[in-house]
C-alpha cells in the first residue's frame, strides 16, 4: 500500500518531467547539462556551462575571454521559466556580458596635463523572454533592464569637483534583445543580439542527459 502511495505521489512530477517542452534557446530541460562555445562580440570567445532543474531554473557560469585577454573573467547565468509548452515559452533570465576596459583622459592637477586611466566595464541585464517554437526552430524577444558602466563625459570637471571621484557613471537603461535556437534536443546553434550594451554572438550548444527524466538520446530529433 506504502509502495502504491508513493508512486502515485511521485506521478505528478514525472508527468511534469516528461512532457513535450520546446527546445528552448535559455533553458534547459530538467536533468541536463549543456556546454555553450559562442563567438562574437565585446567577447572574443565565451565558453558556458549549465545544468536545468525541474524544468524551470538553469544555472551557470560563463567564462568570457575579451581581445589581449589570457585568463577569462567569469559571470553568473540564472533563467526562470514561467511556463514551457512545445510551442510557447515565457520566462526571464539575468546574466552579465563583460567588456575591454574603457580608457579616458583625467585632469589632476587643474592645468590641462592628461593622464589617462581605465576602467571595468561588466553590464547586468535582467531580462524577460518570449520565445516560440516550431520544429527545429526557436526564435524570440528579450526586453528588460540593463546596468553598465559609461565613461564620464566630462571627467576634468568631475575631478575638480571631486578628486576621487571614479572616471565613470553608472546606468540603468531599457534592454531588448533578439535570439534564434536552430538544431534538435541535444545539439543547437545560438544567435543573439542585444543592446544598450552590445553584443552580437553565435554560439555551439551541446547538451547532454544526466539525471533526465525524459528519454536520453536521439540527438537527432527536435
Amino acid at each position: 500500500m506504502a509502495e502504491v502511495e508513493a508512486a502515485e505521489a511521485v506521478s505528478p512530477l514525472r508527468a511534469h518531467l516528461t512532457r513535450p517542452v520546446a527546445r528552448s534557446a535559455h533553458h534547459l530541460d530538467h536533468g541536463v547539462i549543456g556546454f555553450e562555445l559562442g563567438l562574437g562580440y565585446p567577447h572574443v570567445y565565451r565558453l558556458g556551462l549549465a545544468v536545468g532543474l525541474f524544468d524551470r531554473l538553469t544555472i551557470g557560469a560563463t567564462a568570457h575571454w575579451l581581445p589581449g585577454q589570457t585568463a577569462p573573467g567569469w559571470s553568473p547565468t540564472v533563467a526562470l521559466a514561467f511556463y514551457r509548452g512545445p510551442r510557447l515559452e515565457l520566462g526571464a533570465t539575468y546574466y552579465q556580458l563583460l567588456f575591454p576596459p574603457e580608457t579616458t583622459e583625467g585632469d589632476e592637477d587643474g592645468e590641462g596635463s592628461s593622464d589617462p586611466f581605465a576602467f571595468e566595464r561588466r553590464a547586468h541585464y535582467l531580462m524577460g523572454t518570449i520565445s516560440f517554437a516550431q520544429a527545429w526552430f526557436t526564435a524570440g524577444v528579450d526586453l528588460g533592464w540593463a546596468r553598465g558602466r559609461e565613461a564620464d563625459p566630462f571627467p576634468q570637471d568631475t575631478l575638480l569637483q571631486d578628486p576621487e571621484a571614479p572616471p565613470y557613471f553608472t546606468r540603468d537603461r531599457f534592454a531588448g534583445g533578439l535570439h534564434l535556437r536552430v538544431g534538435t534536443r541535444r545539439v543547437g546553434l545560438v544567435m543573439r543580439g542585444l543592446f544598450p550594451y552590445p553584443m552580437v554572438e553565435l554560439a555551439l550548444g551541446v547538451r547532454f542527459g544526466a539525471f533526465e527524466m525524459r528519454s536520453r538520446g536521439e540527438w537527432w530529433r527536435w
